[in-house]
This record gives C-alpha cells, structure tokens and sequence, in this order.
C-alpha cells in the first residue's frame, strides 16, 4: 500500500501544480471586481449594476499587468503600479508554494514553473483583450506581451532562492561583480525611500490644496473614490518624487516640473495632481539635489568596506550604480505613457535622462570617496558580512540531502497510517527465546559502555 501511495505523489503534485496556476488569475480577477464594486458602490448617486462591473473587470484585469488599454478611442498606458505590485507579490507567493510543495531543487526544475505561469497568464490577457467591448479595446499582441513578461518576472523571483538561481548566478559571477549586484539592490531601496520622502512632503504642503480638490467632488463618495484612485498611483508618484531629486524632473501634458525649471500646465482636478506645484521653481527646491548626492555618498561608504585592491573596489561602484540606474530606467518606462486625448495627454518620466542623472549622481560620489578614502574597516558585523563574497545560508544552493522540516509532504502521512498496524503486530508479538534481557543486565551493559566522543564540529 506505501507503493500505491508513493505512486500518487507525482499525480497529487501536478494536480496541486494545476490548481494553484488556476487560481492566481482567478484571485486578481476577483479582487478587480471587488475593487471596482467597492468604489461604485460609495460613488454619490450611482447605483451597483452588476453588468457594468463585470464589462469593466476584464480591462482592470489587464491593468494589472501593465497593458495598455483605449476608452471610447482615447489611449492609456499611465497604469497605476500599486496593483501591479500586488499581483507580482501573488504570482511570486504562488510559484514559491508550487516549488516548495513538489519539492523543485534544481535550476532546471524552475523553467517549468516559469514558463508555466507566464504562458497561462499570457493566453488569458490575449483573451480578455480580444472579449472586450465597446468602451474597452486593447490589442491582442500587447496583452499577451505585458502579462506574460509580468508573470514571468514574478515567477522568476519566487522561485530563485528555493531552485538555486541565486546560487547559479552567484557561481557564475565574479566575487566583487555580485557584491557590487548586493550593493545596488540595497541602493534600489535607499532610491524608492528618497522618493517617498520627497512625495510626503510635496503632500504634507500642499495639504489645503489637496483638501479643496477632495471638497470640489461633490459628495462623500466621489472623494472617496478620488482617494482609492489616487492610493493606487501612489508609486508612479514616488518615482516622480525621485525623478525631481535627480534633477530630470517629469512632464503632464505641457507642464514639466524640474528643480531649476517649471512650466504650469493645466491638470486634472484628482488630489494627488494637487501636489504639482502651480508656480515655482522656488529656492528651496534646488536642495532636493543634495539627497541623490547623500545615496551616493550611502553607496560609497559600502564599497570602502569591501576588501581587496582598489580596482576591485570601484568595479564595485560602477556595478551598484549601473543596477540602480536600469532599474529607474526600466520603471520610467513603464510608468509614462498616455493619459487619453485631455489636457495631460502624454507623461513623461524621461526615462534615459533619469537613468543617466542616476547613474551621475550615484556614481560620482561614490567613487570620490572609494577612491580618495581608502579600505574602511566594517565596525558593524553585518555590514563587514553584506559587503564581502560570501555567499548567504539562506540561499539554497542545491538540493539538500536532509531536509525533512522543509521537504515536509502531507502524503507521506498515508505511508506512515500504512504502516501502523504491521508495526503494532511487531510490537505486540513475544520476543524470540533467548532475547530476553533483564533489568540488572540491561544496566550491566550501560555501565560498561564507554561514552561515545561528541562531534565538536
């Protein structure tokens, strides 16, 4: 019967597999329609239809996934990113559980599950492209593009630590290449908080302007509406914060904000749109340069604690740097796009501009002080640990010859009940002649064992 059982696995692992790939564009298509439920529902004498959300839930579907969408022949691809987030967090989660659950180890036991994921979530945004009606349209190609890559990349990132990818990588890469690829993420963080800080406190000044745009909506439920609409640009925003500190600036329409240039332009009345400045530029905005300046400095200091010559060490730099400024350089780009045929129209992050202000602003910095301070001995554990080329415990890098508690499957309980009553029959079965040991024997014998020598390993 254990047989029958451990021939089931594979079965039970792919219909397990089946399931959770079903599901997780089952989950987003769900949420989008609770959303758009929620959001019609408090809107100020709107009635809840349910066949005007489930028209709309098929395009706030695909919004998940970056791609981009015409309303009554007006363009838009300046898609909200929070949701995308979310739904990268799902697809990420959900690949992690299907790797651990069929116990996928190797480096090419993730291409499945990649491949997989994308594929399902590619032909189902092709479809929903090609179902929608009239206000929605969408091109088929594009939909089948944006959620395939989206997914894939979600995928990818779920599976990395569990099958091995960061080990390959880091096997494959040079010590102070990966320790610069380490730096640079944690550069990455250190970009999204210096925009945050700047996006709170645009909000925190303009607070009375924004709280005017919220009274104009007429109703409790349209400003609560105009808030879940504004929560969900909360990262475009951000990044628009970064963008002014580097000095780029971004553009709405014909307004364009920059440090040391503005030019107004008319805007939506939304309370987010109510941080844009109407004039300037003030004096004080000129200061924001210091922070991106402050991150190369953040980033400088990290590589002075890595050891080795000074070559090495600047390889370091320039490879932190060159991580953070593709990463803006790639969100900038999805970020802008259209906002239909009104007075914004085209956004703009100016993507290659960011990133080379990114990389300038990083990069200098950084190397000035690599260069000029020399090897600085880590006084902090954790940060002599982060900024050498040793590889971290918690990545996986292979499979694992002992690993019961991780590798725990539910169906092994079925061998184990299995096994109960031929092991309750042995146990209840009289012991053969001869084998009898008496209490004073049994202690005989522990006295006259030696203690075995502990592994001090």
């Amino acid at each position: 019967m254990a047989a029958g059982h451990s021939d089931r696995r594979p079965g039970l692992r792919r219909w397990l597999f089946i399931a959770v790939v079903g599901a997780v564009p089952l989950i987003g298509f769900f949420a989008v329609a609770a959303l758009i439920a929620l959001v019609v529902g408090i809107a100020s004498g709107a009635g809840l239809n349910p066949m005007p959300v489930l028209v709309a839930v098929m395009p706030g579907w695909l919004v998940l996934y970056q791609s981009p969408l015409k309303i009554s022949g007006a363009p838009l691809s300046v898609l909200p990113m929070l949701p995308t987030i979310g739904v990268v967090l799902l697809v990420a989660a959900a690949s992690a559980f299907v790797a651990r659950r069929c116990r996928l180890r190797r480096p090419d036991q993730a291409w499945p599950v990649i491949a997989t994921m994308a594929l399902v979530h590619a032909f189902v945004g092709s479809l929903f492209a090609l179902l929608l009606t009239d206000p929605f349209s969408a091109v088929p190609v594009e939909a089948f593009l944006s959620c395939g890559l989206t997914a894939a990349i979600a995928a990818t990132a779920g599976v990395a630590n569990r099958c091995g990818l960061f080990y390959l990588l880091w096997e494959r890469t040079d010590a102070y290449v990966w320790t610069g690829l380490r730096i640079g993420l944690l550069t990455i963080a250190t970009v999204v908080a210096v925009g945050a800080g700047v996006l709170l406190v645009a909000i925190v000044l303009s607070a009375p302007e924004m709280v005017t745009s919220m009274s104009r909506m007429g109703g409790a439920g349209d400003a609560i509406g105009a808030t879940v609409f504004s929560l969900l640009y909360l990262p475009n925003a951000v990044l628009a914060g970064w963008s002014f500190a580097a000095g780029s600036g971004f553009s709405l329409g014909s307004q364009v904000v920059q440090p040391l240039q503005h030019t107004p332009g008319p805007l939506p009345d939304l309370p987010l749109l109510a941080v844009v400045p109407d004039d300037g530029p003030s004096v004080w905005w000129s200061a924001v340069l210091l922070l991106p300046m402050l991150v190369g400095m953040l980033m400088g200091l990290l590589a002075r604690r890595v050891p080795g010559p000074l070559v090495r060490r600047l390889v370091v730099v320039l490879v932190a740097a060159g991580v953070a400024a593709l990463a803006v350089l790639v969100l900038a780009a999805v970020a802008g796009g259209w906002l239909g045929n009104g007075p914004v129209g085209a956004v703009s992050f100016h993507p290659v501009g960011l990133a080379l202000a990114t990389s300038c602003w990083l990069a200098i910095p950084a190397l000035a002080m690599t260069w000029l301070g020399g090897v600085e001995e880590a006084d902090d554990p954790a940060l002599s640990a982060f900024a050498t080329d040793e590889f971290d415990e918690d990545i996986d890098p292979g499979p694992a010859e002992d690993d019961q508690a991780e590798d725990f499957d539910y169906t092994d309980l079925d061998e184990l009940i299995a096994e109960i009553p031929a092991a309750r029959a042995e146990s209840d079965a009289e012991p053969a002649p001869g084998t009898d040991v008496t209490a004073e024997e049994f202690d005989a014998e522990l006295d006259e064992e030696e203690p075995a020598p502990r592994d001090r390993r």
